[in-house]
C-alpha cells in the first residue's frame, strides 16, 4: 500500500466526519438544544479536540517511548468516545463514522510504529503500543456505545461535542492531504451522509 493511498483513506474519512457533523450531528442536536446552542457544542468541541491534541502532542518526544505510548493511548479513548457517541445520532451514522474511524488510522497506525522506533523502541514494543493503542480505542468505543441509553439526559451535548472533534479531525486531515484529487475524495465523503439523510427523509 502505498503512502498516497494511505492518505486517500484518511482523506476519504476526513469528509465523512465533515458530512457526518454538519448533516447529522447539528441538526440532531439543534432538535433539542436550538440552532445556535449546537453551533456552540460544535465550536466547543472543536476547542477541546484541539486543546487535547496540542496537550498531547507535547508528550510525543521521540527520545522518550513512555510518553509516545501515553499520548496515543489517551488519544485513543478519546477517538474511541466520539466514535462510539455517532451512534446516538443513529446507527447507519455511528457505521460509517466507525468505519472512517478505521480508515482514518490506517496512516496513524504506520506513524506510531515509526515514531516508537524513531524514540528506541524496538520493534516488538514498537508494535505492541501501536496494536495495544487500538484494543484501547475500540474498548472505550464499546463501553461508550453499550452506556448511550443511559446517557439521554446529556446525549445531544456529547453528540454537539463529538461533533465538533469530526469537524476538527475532518478538516486538519483534508488540508494536511490538500490536492486536486484529495478534493474530489474529501467531497465524496461529505457526501455520503448527506445523501443518506436524504434517502431516509
Amino acid at each position: 500500500m502505498t503512502t498516497e493511498n494511505k492518505n486517500y483513506f484518511a482523506v476519504i474519512s476526513a469528509g465523512i466526519f465533515v458530512g457526518a457533523a454538519l448533516f447529522d450531528a447539528l441538526p440532531e442536536t439543534a432538535k433539542t438544544l436550538g440552532f445556535w446552542y449546537a453551533i456552540l457544542g460544535l465550536a466547543v468541541g472543536m476547542f477541546l479536540w484541539w486543546l487535547q491534541k496540542n496537550i498531547l502532542h507535547q508528550l510525543e518526544k521521540p527520545e522518550m517511548p513512555i510518553l509516545v505510548t501515553t499520548a496515543l493511548w489517551l488519544h485513543s479513548i478519546l477517538e474511541g468516545v466520539v466514535t462510539g457517541l455517532a451512534f446516538g445520532v443513529s446507527n447507519f451514522v455511528g457505521s460509517i463514522v466507525l468505519i472512517a474511524m478505521i480508515l482514518h488510522l490506517l496512516p496513524e497506525f504506520f506513524a506510531a510504529v515509526s515514531l516508537m522506533k524513531g524514540g528506541g523502541a524496538s520493534n516488538r514494543a514498537a508494535l505492541f503500543t501501536t496494536v495495544a493503542g487500538y484494543a484501547i480505542l475500540f474498548s472505550s468505543f464499546f463501553i461508550t456505545r453499550a452506556y448511550l441509553p443511559s446517557m439521554e439526559g446529556i446525549l445531544p451535548v456529547m453528540i454537539a461535542l463529538s461533533g465538533g472533534a469530526f469537524l476538527y479531525i475532518g478538516t486538519k486531515v483534508y488540508l494536511r492531504n490538500r490536492s486536486f484529487q484529495s478534493t474530489l475524495i474529501f467531497l465524496v465523503g461529505v457526501l455520503i451522509p448527506l445523501i443518506q439523510k436524504i434517502i431516509s427523509g
